[in-house]
């Protein structure tokens, strides 16, 4: 049986309704907006990354003559050229870094882990740990120590 309200009292209780159930569900469908919000930014972070690396190791395919990192190379045009792609696995590597060390979301860390996997691949090239104090030069100072622990080297910014 309905009460007997009057429309005024009727728009009231449906004013109480909403304010007791609109106002949680909007805060809930905010915070999953958040969450997936913040889901499409780790995943963009990730892709950029990764588009870098995929880009350097690109670079190494198309030109043989420098995907050598166990031996010195002789010829000075090809020394310099390995030094700027090894400038740029740095840049990439710090930036990598930056964005994701030391985050505690488990997706993070997740991403951070794959980078420190690439990071201690390119620590055991004899090469690429040769140029790595010159490197090393003007980077963020935690990196640096970071890089430093990592490597065993040495290392300042």
């Amino acid at each position: 049986m309905l009460p007997d309200w009057s429309l005024l009292e009727f728009f009231e209780f449906l004013s109480y309704v909403a304010t007791v159930v609109g106002i949680p569900l909007a805060i809930f469908a905010y915070m999953m907006e958040e969450k997936k919000e913040r889901l499409s930014e780790q995943e963009e972070i990730y892709d950029k990354l990764m588009d870098h690396y995929d880009d350097i190791l690109a670079r190494l395919f198309e030109h043989p003559d420098i995907d050598q990192h166990d031996a010195p190379i002789n010829d000075p045009e090809l020394r310099r050229r390995q030094k700027i792609l090894y400038e740029m696995l740095v840049t990439l590597f710090e930036r990598a870094f930056i964005l994701l060390y030391g985050e505690k979301e488990p997706v993070y860390l997740r991403m951070w882990n794959s980078w420190e996997d690439y990071i201690k691949l390119w620590l055991t090239r004899p090469n690429f740990r040769e140029y790595l104090p010159e490197l090393m030069v003007g980077e963020d100072k935690k990196f640096v120590d970071y890089m430093a622990k990592l490597s065993g080297i040495a290392l300042k910014s």
